[in-house]
């Protein structure tokens, strides 16, 4: 019986170890990563005053997108603070009025990034129906791949309620961290007062 308890014992720590080690592993860094990306609070200003967007929610897609790294690069070679595409930013920079950019400016232009990605995010914004939740999904999954699964489940009201109720979409995952991030940005004060401006 005992051997069954430990047995017991070492599955449930085997299962809920990975979890338990990444929770603690993000509530750690969670104030790193927010101060490293309040470090662009003028540039996020910026950028979202220059889209209409929140400032804390762009703030809120760069700590997830890159963890306010300007030099990020994803496996699919998604670039820089806003993990833009090189497609998106050319997109972006004709709708702003600035030359398309280079990969190498994605990457070391924190500015420009910002200024293209949340130009990106208002366009994909507008395009699903001003709802963040769904534009964020749009932005993480692709506008393409969304269509796709709100077809398959007859609207998008039905995939949404299918996903809150199966509990596993990784990009629904992604979306509600994104807008609990924004509202964390909002009670700390730092984008939208800056630090040390008027």
């Amino acid at each position: 019986m005992a051997l069954v308890g430990l047995l017991g014992g070492s599955l449930v720590v085997g299962i809920f170890w990975p979890d338990a080690v990444r929770a603690v592993a993000r509530e750690l860094a969670d104030p790193i990563v927010m101060r490293r990306v309040e470090k662009f609070a003028p540039g996020i200003r910026f950028a979202a005053r220059e889209s209409s967007l929140d400032p804390n929610l762009l703030a809120a897609l760069v700590y997830s997108e890159s963890s306010g790294r300007v030099g990020a690069v994803s496996k699919v070679k998604a670039l820089g603070l806003l993990q833009l595409m090189p497609a998106a930013a050319s997109d972006s920079a004709k709708r702003i009025g600035v030359k398309v950019p280079t990969s190498k400016q994605l990457l070391e232009d924190a500015d420009l990034n910002l200024r293209l990605g949340a130009s990106h995010f208002a366009w994909t914004l507008k395009h699903e129906e001003n709802d963040p939740l769904r534009a964020l999904v749009a932005y993480n999954a692709g506008r393409t791949k969304l269509r796709r699964w709100v077809r398959k489940e007859g609207g998008y009201e039905a995939w949404l309620a299918k996903q809150r109720r199966d509990g596993d979409s990784a990009t629904l995952a992604y979306a509600d961290r994104v807008l609990s991030y924004a509202e964390n940005f909002r009670k700390r004060g730092n984008i939208i007062l800056g630090s040390g401006e008027p």
